[in-house]
């Protein structure tokens, strides 16, 4: 997946800088032949947090340029040097490439791996990754300069930590989490069969699990989802539902994680509505709300709840519904005593009949590109 800076800082009197669908292309040289020395740089700034395995691809060729090496790492922001550095925080830099004698007659390609350059340095995959590319001569090009072609960030947008694709086809109540945490999950069907193969019918990706809107419902485990919806932590809630019977004019819980006395978020359906809300406040309550109208119209939505500092947004079939930025947003969205459940509430009540797919939980918001990506499965 190509990441895209989040913001791009150019100094310097000798840069020509395009951005083009392939990557971001400069040309780098003092313009001026006058023998006196000039500074050109272009920062680029990522934000990194959900990805991994990142890389950084660009091709560099020099036009005679004299090399200019900076001092040992870490170094400051206003260092003259020909390379390539990273920073954390845009004070203290480190040089993961030189760009020193480099060919004049054709295009050197440079495949770095980032992730593995920033481990050693103590670098985390930080929301503000800084990449700078820097030049520093006396004359113009063609005598001296660089013109650097397709840089770009590639890297794989972390998993879920949750995922139950909900192909379980099994004898068994066990609900599969497919994610690296392997917290399976648990069907309950107290007035039926609760194996998951009495549930399973054809779903978005794979099959899906049928909820009866009697008393059918998933409990999750709170190791399994818990922690990531705590204090000041971005996260994201995805999954497909298809209502398949009308709802009266009550509440049907599609997703319960309320508590009327804490901050959480939930989704239900009502009078064929479907609404996806967060509820903020204890004296004073603050909602956060989207409804659709005749939202629970016997077809698979996709829907997404989600956090990013102290944006909250919720979307529908990759659509934003609504996106809310208050301080208040970064509280804890676990309520105690309560566990998330898919269908209904944990004790079986105001169970939604329908069926869910592909349910997962993120530590981290999601990207656009993620969110249309999941939503376009259908």
């Amino acid at each position: 997946m190509i990441i895209p800076p989040s913001a791009i800082d150019e100094a310097g009197p000798g840069i020509d800088l395009t951005n083009q669908p392939s990557g971001i292309s400069i040309q780098m040289s003092d313009p001026v032949r006058d023998l006196e020395y000039a500074r050109n740089a272009v920062t680029l700034m990522y934000d990194l947090s959900g990805f991994e395995n990142v890389r950084l691809l660009f091709k560099a060729m020099e036009y005679g340029d004299e090399p200019h090496e900076p001092p040992a790492s870490p170094f400051g922001d206003a260092v003259n040097f020909d390379g390539v550095a990273v920073s954390g925080d845009g004070a203290l830099w480190h040089e993961i490439q030189s760009l020193r004698s480099l060919r004049s007659d054709k295009f050197t390609a440079f495949n770095i791996d980032l992730s593995g350059a920033l481990a050693p340095l103590g670098l985390a995959h930080g929301n503000a990754v800084r990449v700078r590319f820097c030049q520093y001569d006396d004359n113009p090009a063609p005598m001296d300069g660089f013109s650097i072609e397709g840089i770009a960030l590639v890297g794989d947008a972390r998993p879920p930590v949750l995922h139950l694709a909900m192909d379980d086809n099994g004898a068994t109540p066990t609900v599969v989490d497919a994610s690296e945490g392997l917290h399976d999950q648990t069907f309950i069907d107290p007035g039926g069969d609760p194996n998951t193969s009495a549930h399973s019918v054809p779903g978005v990706v794979g099959t899906a699990l049928h909820f009866d809107g009697v008393d059918d419902r998933i409990v999750l485990s709170a190791e399994s989802y818990r922690e990531f919806l705590g204090e000041n932590h971005d996260f994201a809630v995805a999954f497909w539902w298809k209502t398949n019977a009308p709802d009266p004019a009550v509440t049907k819980y599609v997703l319960f994680n309320r508590k009327d006395t804490e901050n959480s978020f939930f989704a239900y359906t009502s009078q064929a509505n479907m609404t996806l809300a967060f509820r903020f406040g204890t004296n004073e309550i603050r909602w956060v709300s989207k409804p659709w109208t005749g939202g629970a119209d016997d077809a698979w939505h996709h829907y997404v709840f989600m956090r990013k500092g102290t944006v909250v947004s919720v979307y529908r079939d990759g659509v934003l519904g609504i996106s809310d930025d208050n301080p208040e947003n970064v509280l804890s969205l676990a309520p105690s005593d309560i566990n998330m459940t898919i269908g209904a509430t944990p004790g079986g009540n105001s169970a939604s009949p329908g069926f869910v797919d592909d349910f997962r939980v993120y530590d981290r918001s999601l990207f656009e590109a993620e969110i249309q990506e999941l939503a376009g499965a259908g």
